[in-house]
């Protein structure tokens, strides 16, 4: 079996009742500083892993870095009474601090890592999976509980050859407490013409085509953060965009993709999903309306991907077809049209147009955002740097090693 790091970022905020600060991060569920959380339930789940050629990575990330110090001591203290169970250890502020120093000495862009967005944290993940030897890295979520199995179904299929095409990435699917791996859909979702409105049973469509295909395993244009397997090559080329805020997870795909190198999804592959309510705070943050902007904006700039792939000699050239039902749908010339009536018909009454601008002066600025897509591959670029130059780090490789 593969040396596999198993990495489960946990993302934290202010105990329950304290002060909000408006430049604080967001992030869906991120659990109160005086609460247990769902962290513990994950890392207990572990301990019935039929494996012995792992180790686990906790990646920690703060809506506010007042909050930095306290949340790495408080997810210490979580992690502290399963190192008896399994190799378990951190990539937390202090360790992004050393990774950070390191590469401005060696005059590369240290801003270029940190820990303050989705994409950013999935590629800290990279980061310290690299640094602790990983020859696999399967990646999940702080929400959910996995099968005694699933190591040895991530490691089933990586890195081989399926119709002359090498794996290079593997995703797996999400269940309920129910085991159903279907979202819920919404009453109208098979009945509107509108693509936003139809995403959920567009997802539910693209899953279904791989849970019902004859095979266990299909090339696959989906894949689910908390449930992803990386190889080496492809952890060590290919990077999160840190240009999307939302759905960085199906952008990696597709970044992969782009690149030359293949993702496969595995419907035997599984972990049981059990996120927490969110707050009434939290529900304002992520509510159904703020989720539509970002959707607008990161599938008009993945759009925009796909178009430049069609003059570069660099890149893959691929299409929306390429992309299924979803996110394929809204990867076409009509996305525009179904953006400005989707703003435009579910926007809530009084929202402030500071942070909820109106539907066409979001489209612009979606448009604007879409236009610095070349951002992105130079940072893949400086992405091989920054890892070829932290795999040469003797020193940072035996720093997270002596944590363990």
């Amino acid at each position: 079996m593969n040396k596999t790091i198993l990495t489960i970022p946990t993302y934290w905020t202010w105990p329950a009742g304290e002060q909000r600060y408006p430049d604080d991060g967001i992030f869906d569920h991120p659990t109160p500083l005086d609460s247990e959380g769902t962290l513990g339930r994950t890392l207990e789940s572990l301990k019935y892993l039929k494996s012995d050629s792992f180790e686990v990575l906790v990646i920690t990330a703060t809506v506010n870095s007042l909050l930095n110090d306290a949340v790495e001591k408080r997810v210490e203290e979580l992690i502290t009474p399963y190192k008896k169970e399994y190799p378990i250890t951190l990539f937390s502020h202090s360790d992004l601090l050393l990774v950070r120093k390191y590469l401005e000495n060696k005059r590369i862009d240290p801003s270029l890592i940190n820990l303050n967005e989705y994409a950013t944290i999935r590629n800290c993940q990279l980061i310290g999976s690299m640094l602790l030897g990983a020859d696999l890295i399967a990646a999940i979520d702080d929400d959910e509980v996995v099968p005694e199995d699933f190591l040895f179904k991530a490691n089933d299929y990586a890195g081989t050859i399926r119709h002359n095409k090498r794996i290079d990435g593997i995703g797996g699917v999400y269940l309920d407490k129910k085991g159903d791996y279907r979202v819920k859909e919404p009453y109208d979702a098979r009945t509107a013409s509108n693509l936003f409105r139809k995403k959920l049973a567009l997802m539910n469509d693209e899953f279904a085509r791989y849970m019902e295909y004859p095979d266990r395993i299909v090339e696959s244009a989906i894949a689910l953060g908390g449930n992803m397997i990386f190889t080496k090559e492809l952890f060590m080329n290919v990077p999160f965009d840190p240009g999307i805020t939302r759905g960085e997870d199906i952008d990696y795909l597709m970044n992969s993709r782009l690149f030359g190198y293949n993702w496969f999804f595995d419907r035997e592959l599984s972990i049981t999903h059990l996120p927490p309510k969110p707050s009434d705070f939290q529900k304002v943050q992520i509510s159904s309306y703020s989720k539509l902007q970002q959707d607008v904006i990161r599938f008009m700039y993945q759009r925009e991907k796909l178009a430049h792939s069609q003059h570069s000699p660099d890149l893959i050239p691929l299409n929306a077809e390429d992309f299924g039902y979803y996110p394929g749908a809204f990867l076409k010339d009509d996305l525009d049209m179904h953006a400005l009536a989707a703003l435009t018909d579910l926007r809530p009454p009084g929202l402030s147009e500071t942070f909820f601008p109106k539907a066409e002066i979001l489209i612009e600025k979606a448009k604007d955002r879409a236009g610095m897509v070349d951002d992105f591959f130079t940072f893949v670029t400086e992405w091989k740097k920054i890892m070829e130059v932290l795999s040469g780090s003797k020193e940072l490789k035996e720093k997270m090693r002596s944590k363990l």
